[in-house]
């Protein structure tokens, strides 16, 4: 593997693992892409590739929004345990589903989220965080059930209830959203290895990347405003709105 290649995989962790701690995105919406068209690595293995690296991107990100005290560590896990279990019931449901009615689940799914950006509060709230566990969990359950239909850790959908729904802190979501996606990522992250879709030659320099990335990434977070996080996140998101519609619509 030539010097230029491990530079590319590099970079595309580090850009990864930096929205992922900025954000609280797993980072395969960014990944995935990155490895496609800018280290040409196909489709099956950018996906195993993806998953392993957002497992050391959450986990890196989770360990400086701890430092920074912007996780909810009983929130977090209440999202995580639903997430997963909705996760087994959608990655089940997904099989018999076309490829075309998933693109469009995806596509409302980020259609949704730029919508709960546009009408999150103004306000943040300050002091003790009181939370709606019950409502949390359902929440969490259904953006599990979904997000194992399109294999995607959902970071993209429930940040964006965290902050506009259950009303917490921008910075927080982003952290107890990181936390949340943990389960899942180890989880799918085994699967993918134990079928094949993994190339540790490959995956070593994007895993490291990704868990550098993510610390400059929450680092970035303690340091803007929320309104600078929810911008960057929203104009993400429209980007990934775009895209997704030329998929659905331009064939």
């Amino acid at each position: 593997m030539d010097l230029i290649t491990v530079g590319t995989l590099a970079i595309i962790g580090l850009v990864g693992g930096f929205m992922a701690g900025l954000l609280g995105l797993g980072g395969g919406i960014i990944i995935i892409p990155m490895l496609l068209y800018g280290a040409a690595i196909p489709l099956k293995l950018a996906t195993g590739i993806s998953m392993v690296q957002a497992f050391f991107a959450t986990v890196s990100g989770v360990m400086i929004h701890r430092r920074n005290r912007t996780v909810n560590v009983r929130l977090g896990v209440t999202l995580g345990i639903a997430g997963v279990m909705g996760a087994l019931v959608g990655s089940f449901a997904s099989a018999s589903m076309q490829p075309k009615l998933l693109l469009s689940v995806y596509f409302c799914l980020v259609a949704l989220s730029i919508l709960l950006m546009f009408f999150a509060p103004r306000q943040e709230k300050t002091g003790p965080v009181e939370v709606n566990l019950p409502l949390a969990f359902v929440m969490a359950l259904a953006v599990g059930v979904l997000a194992g239909m399109l294999g995607v850790g959902g970071g993209f959908i429930m940040t964006p209830l965290m902050i506009s729904v259950l009303r917490i802190p921008t910075r927080m979501a982003v952290g107890t959203s990181l936390l949340m996606i943990i389960p899942t990522t180890f989880s799918g992250g085994i699967g993918k290895i134990a079928t094949g879709q993994f190339d540790f030659q490959i995956a070593i320099f994007v895993i490291v990347g990704s868990i550098i990335g993510a610390q400059f990434g929450g680092k970035v977070n303690a340091m803007v405003s929320p309104k600078v996080i929810r911008t960057t996140l929203l104009l993400l998101l429209i980007g990934i709105l775009i895209r997704t519609a030329f998929d659905l619509f331009g064939s």
